[in-house]
C-alpha cells in the first residue's frame, strides 16, 4: 500500500459507520466513472474489455464491503484487509491513487 492510502487509511479507520458508509460511495462513484473509459467513445462497444472485467470486480468488492459496514455484519472483513486489496484492484487496473483520492475528496456530501 502506498503513502497515500496509508495516509487514507488512517482518517478511514477513524470514521463512523456513517462516514465510511459516504467515503465508500464516493470511490463506487469515481470507479464507476473510470471505468467509462473502457467504452469506445460515441458507442455501446467495450474497447477494453479485459480493463471493465478488473472495474467490474473492483466495484464488487467495495460495494460488498460497503455492504457490510451498513448492516453492521460483526464479522465482517478489517478496514485493513479491505484498503490492501483496494491497492492491490487499483495497481492492477492501472488508477492513479492520488487523482483517486483527489476526486473523492472533491466530491460533496
Amino acid at each position: 500500500m502506498n503513502e497515500q492510502l496509508k495516509t487514507e487509511f488512517a482518517k478511514f479507520s477513524k470514521m463512523t459507520q456513517s462516514q465510511k458508509i459516504i467515503w465508500l460511495s464516493k470511490l463506487l462513484f469515481i470507479a464507476s466513472m473510470f471505468a467509462r473509459d473502457t467504452y469506445q467513445v460515441g458507442t455501446v462497444q467495450v474497447e477494453k474489455p479485459d480493463e471493465l472485467r478488473k472495474y467490474n470486480e473492483l466495484l464488487h468488492r467495495i460495494a460488498s464491503f460497503q455492504l457490510e459496514i451498513a448492516v453492521g455484519k460483526d464479522e465482517r472483513k478489517p478496514d485493513k484487509q479491505f484498503f490492501l486489496m483496494l491497492a492491490d484492484l487499483i495497481d492492477e487496473i492501472g488508477i492513479n491513487t492520488f487523482t483517486l483520492l483527489d476526486a473523492i475528496d472533491k466530491l460533496k456530501e
